[in-house]
C-alpha cells in the first residue's frame, strides 16, 4: 500500500505538470522574454517524454523496476529544479527536456509495477484510484498554478514538485524489491508494423495525431487569450481551464459505464463528434466557454475509449505495444501541433514579449481555428476508418 501510494504521487505529478505550467506561461514570458520560444516549453517536455517511454520499459525488464522508476523520478525532479532556477527562456527549455525525460517513466512504470504487485482482479479495481488521482490533479492544476504565480512567483510552480516527489521516491527506493523484473513475452521484433495492419489501430493512431495537436493548442493558447489578449490575471487563466478538466474527468469515468451498451465504435464516434463541435464553437467565438466544455467532454470520452479499444483489438502479447503506440501518436501530435499552431498565431522566434507580436488577437483566433480543423480531421478519420463492428 505504501508503494502504491508513492506511485499515485508520481501519477499526480505527471498530471499536474502540463496543467499547472500552462496558465503561468504568459507570466514566464513577461519575466524571461523570448516569446518565440514559448511553444518549445511544451514541445521539449512532450518530445523528451515520448522518446524515453520505451527506453524505461526496456531498462525495467533488464535491470529492474526500481532502478528505472528512480532514474525517471530523479530526472523529473532535477528538471523541476532547473526550471525553477532558469534565468532565461533557453535555460527553461533545456530544463524542460530533462524534466520530460524523467516524466517518461512515471506512467509506464506505475502501470508496470502495479502489474508486478497485484493480481488482475485487484489491478482492475485499482484503475479507479488511478483515474481519480489523474482527474483531480488535472482539475486542480490550472487554478493552483495561477494562484501560486499570483501570490508568489511562477517559479513556485516548479519548486512545488519536490514536496511530494522526494518522499515518494524515498518510499519506492526503500520498499520496492530491486529485482521485480517480468519475463518478456511475445515476439522480440518491433511490433508496430504488425499492429498497424489492424483498422482499429490505424484509426486510433492516425486520429491521435490530430487529437494531440488540438489538445495542446487549447492548453497552450487559452492562457494567452485570457492574459495577453483580454488582460486577465494568471489566476483567471487557470480558472479558464477548469471547465475542460472537469468535463474531461466526468466523461472519462462515464465512458467505462456505458461501454457495454454502445460499444467502442459508438464511444469513439460520439466522442470525436462532440470534440469537433466544441472546437468549432471555440473557434467561431474564440475560447467560448461552452465550446471548451464540449471540447473537454468529447476528449475525455474519446481518449478513454481509444486507450481500451487498441488493447482489445491487439493480440494479448502485443497489448503493451498497442497502448504505447497510441500514447506515442498523441504525444507526437502534441509536439508538432504546438509548433504549427504557433506559426498560425504569427509568433516569430525572435519575438521578446507577447506585446511585441503584431495582431496577437487575430493570431490566437487563428490558432483556435487550427484546433477546430485538427478536431474535425480526427473525427473524419474515425468515421471513415474505425470499424463499425468489433469485439
Amino acid at each position: 500500500r505504501a508503494i502504491l501510494g508513492a506511485l499515485l504521487v508520481g501519477v499526480m505529478l505527471a498530471s499536474l505538470e502540463l496543467m499547472v505550467v500552462s496558465p503561468v506561461m504568459p507570466r514566464v514570458v513577461a519575466s524571461l522574454g523570448r516569446a518565440g520560444l514559448y511553444p518549445w516549453v511544451f514541445s521539449a517536455y512532450v518530445l523528451a517524454q515520448t522518446v524515453t517511454m520505451p527506453l524505461y520499459g526496456r531498462l525495467a525488464d533488464r535491470r529492474g523496476r526500481r532502478l528505472a522508476y528512480l532514474l525517471g523520478v530523479g530526472a523529473f525532479l532535477l528538471g523541476s529544479v532547473g526550471c525553477a532556477l532558469a534565468g532565461d527562456m533557453a535555460a527553461l527549455v533545456a530544463a524542460r527536456v530533462v524534466q520530460g525525460a524523467g516524466a517518461g517513466a512515471l506512467l509506464p512504470m506505475t502501470m508496470t509495477i502495479m502489474g508486478d504487485l497485484y493480481p488482475v482482479a485487484e489491478r482492475t479495481r485499482l484503475q479507479g484510484a488511478f483515474s481519480l488521482v489523474w482527474g483531480v490533479s488535472s482539475l486542480l492544476g490550472p487554478p493552483l498554478g495561477g494562484l501560486l504565480a499570483q501570490l508568489g512567483s511562477w517559479r513556485a510552480v516548479f519548486w512545488l514538485n519536490l514536496v511530494p516527489g522526494l518522499p515518494a521516491a524515498l518510499v519506492v527506493g526503500l520498499l520496492l524489491p530491486g529485482g521485480a523484473v517480468a519475463a518478456a513475452t511475445g515476439p522480440r521484433r518491433w511490433s508496430a508494423p504488425v499492429l498497424l495492419r489492424d483498422p482499429t489501430q490505424q484509426a486510433v493512431n492516425l486520429s491521435g495525431l490530430f487529437l494531440g495537436a488540438a489538445l495542446m493548442g487549447v492548453v497552450a493558447y487559452l492562457p494567452v487569450e485570457v492574459q495577453a489578449v483580454r488582460g486577465g490575471t494568471v489566476l483567471d487563466a487557470g480558472l479558464a481551464l477548469v471547465p475542460l478538466s472537469l468535463t474531461w474527468t466526468l466523461t472519462a469515468n462515464l465512458a467505462g459505464r456505458v461501454l457495454h451498451r454502445i460499444g467502442f465504435s459508438g464511444l469513439v464516434r460520439g466522442g470525436t463528434l462532440v470534440t469537433a463541435l466544441g472546437a468549432g464553437l471555440a473557434a467561431v467565438s474564440t475560447a467560448h466557454p461552452l465550446g471548451l466544455v464540449l471540447f473537454g467532454a468529447g476528449m475525455g470520452w474519446t481518449i478513454s475509449a481509444c486507450n481500451v479499444a487498441v488493447q482489445e483489438a491487439a493480440p494479448v502479447h502485443l497489448r503493451g505495444s498497442a497502448t504505447s503506440l497510441a500514447m506515442f501518436s498523441r504525444s507526437v501530435g502534441n509536439a508538432v501541433g504546438i509548433v504549427v499552431l504557433t506559426r498560425l498565431a504569427g509568433i516569430r522566434p525572435d519575438a521578446a514579449r507577447f506585446a511585441d507580436v503584431p495582431h496577437l488577437r487575430e493570431g490566437v483566433a487563428a490558432a483556435f481555428d487550427g484546433v477546430a480543423v485538427a478536431s474535425v480531421l480526427a473525427a473524419a478519420i474515425i468515421f471513415l476508418r474505425y470499424p463499425r463492428r468489433g469485439r
